[in-house]
């Protein structure tokens, strides 16, 4: 179910918002103020508004979109693990990446951000 949240809103962004959808080049701030809104309104402290819906929409689509890209790319390379729990929502995985851009102001980009705090939250134990 959320690999088709994460599809569908992707596929949103990159045919109705296609300046937005070039998330490579999104800095970590901006796609942070889009999270923090997105929290907000999945815990019920923001109005449910159109707006408020298509922020919700990308910073859910992007974040889970890196972590599955992530996980792929863990699988198939030695240099970068990752191992996120399959229980670890999404709402989780926005608020750690809100708290993660305030402690690391180094990492600009929003890509290269949410891999790191992957990689810091979620390091593989074996």
């Amino acid at each position: 179910m959320k690999t088709i949240i994460a599809l569908l809103a992707f596929a949103f962004g990159l045919f109705i918002c296609p300046d937005q959808a070039r998330a490579e080049f999104r800095s970590a701030k901006d796609m942070q103020k889009e999270c923090r809104v997105a929290f907000a309104v999945l815990q019920g402290t923001a109005e449910r508004t159109i707006a408020n819906a298509l922020l919700t929409g990308e910073c859910i689509g992007y974040v889970q979109g890196a972590t599955d890209a992530a996980q792929a790319l863990a699988e198939n390379v030695s240099w970068y693990k990752v191992c996120v729990p399959d229980n670890i929502s999404t709402q989780e995985l926005i608020q750690k990446f809100i708290v993660f851009v305030d402690a690391n102001p180094k990492y600009t980009l929003a890509s290269t951000a949410i891999e790191m705090m992957l990689a810091q939250s979620f390091p593989c134990r074996k």
